[in-house]
């Protein structure tokens, strides 16, 4: 995949980098937001097999990227803490709760696993800038869950109730944590562009679970 981005310029370089990820992939945002295993997470009619396909789905997405950042961070320990970031935990929480077995859905497509690898702090920030960027939707789509369908974090409900109430907290220690790349040039293009690459493949993922039957699309 080729991100669609474009190259941040001499005069807005200086901008923050939160500012040029926000413009860069606010296209890509929206579609992934109309996308229907989305959308219709806040309807009161929400399926529950639409809703198991995507906990699915999120299960085998999430893993790709957590090798990506964990391989990274492995020779770079000083770079971020994820640790007590890592999501495939609660995914994997939410689908023993419906008694999914993680080991029979299936794989994602060729395309999809021919992924970035993250080899600079520029892209491990552009990546975590959709992951950490997430649980901030998360936190309204939890709370209809538990009104439309009783869903919590204990029952279902763990991947999309994320931090809970910590949520800001770890969304603004990122951002700071992004923002130490504004001025460089190059690393704030690696973000860009590795940013507008992981929503491409959301979309993606997405779309090959449509597509391969394990919905059915109105």
């Amino acid at each position: 995949m080729s991100p669609s981005s474009t190259h941040p310029s001499d005069q807005n370089i200086d901008l923050n980098l939160r500012t040029l990820l926000r413009d860069a992939t606010h296209p890509h945002h929206v579609q992934l937001n109309r996308h229907l295993l989305l959308a219709g997470l806040i309807q009161p009619n929400y399926s529950l097999n639409h809703y198991h396909t995507l906990l699915g789905t999120y299960y085998q997405l999430y893993a790709l990227l957590e090798e990506r950042i964990n391989a990274f961070l492995k020779g770079h320990p000083e770079a971020f803490a994820y640790d007590e970031r890592c999501k495939l935990p609660w995914l994997i929480n939410d689908l023993a709760y419906f008694k999914i077995d993680p080991l029979t859905l299936p794989t994602l497509s060729p395309s999809a696993t021919d992924f970035l690898s993250i080899e600079t702090v520029g892209q491990l920030v552009g990546v975590l800038y959709v992951v950490e960027g997430s649980t901030l939707g998360g936190q309204m789509i939890s709370q209809l869950l538990t009104k439309n369908l009783g869903f919590t974090r204990d029952t279902g409900s763990c991947f999309f109730t994320g931090y809970g109430e910590n949520t800001m907290l770890f969304w603004q220690r990122f951002i700071a944590f992004s923002d130490t790349l504004t001025g460089d040039k190059q690393q704030c293009q690696a973000a860009v562009d590795a940013a507008c690459q992981t929503f491409q493949l959301f979309n993606q993922v997405l779309d090959d679970a449509a597509h391969q039957g394990r919905i059915t699309v109105a």
